[in-house]
């Protein structure tokens, strides 16, 4: 069972904490203080993952690209300890409806590394431009588009 809800700034070390545990099998460490800046601005588009137990185990959120006309996919993650329990799932699907809901003729973009893309990949994003040891030596970087379906 879970609950997602608006990330407000009280969230703040929870979602720093979340970060660390994935650092630096899915984040480099240079990419800490990018986080923490993106965490500090006000009026984005950024949720919270609850657990039954009411604990925050995953964050996420999405923006909109005025060069591209696209929506793109921020910061999502989930506390390593919780992986492969259906928040990522729950948390990504719960993105897709929001940016539906109010961009609904906008495609989806992404960036991520070569430990998740096959999960993005199911839900479907395509690889649209690979980049090798983007992030770090050993964290490469797949740029990823799942275009709108026409209805």
């Amino acid at each position: 069972m879970y609950k997602i809800r608006k990330y407000h700034l009280e969230d703040f070390e929870a979602c720093m904490f979340i970060f660390k545990t994935n650092t630096p099998t899915f984040f480099d460490y240079s990419e800490q203080k990018l986080f923490e800046n993106y965490l500090l601005i006000k009026d984005k588009e950024y949720f919270v993952v609850l657990n039954n137990s009411n604990n925050i185990v995953g964050s996420g959120g999405y923006s909109y690209d005025n060069t591209t006309k696209t929506i793109d996919l921020t910061w999502g993650m989930i506390d390593f300890n919780f992986h492969n329990k259906g928040f990522g799932t729950a948390l990504l699907n719960y993105r897709i409806l929001q940016i539906e809901l109010n961009f609904p003729k906008r495609d989806i973009r992404l960036n991520t590394t070569q430990k998740t893309f096959k999960f993005y990949e199911k839900f479907g994003f395509k690889i649209e431009k690979f980049t090798k040891d983007y992030y770090t030596e050993g964290l490469d970087r797949y740029d990823m588009l799942r275009k709108i379906a026409i209805k």
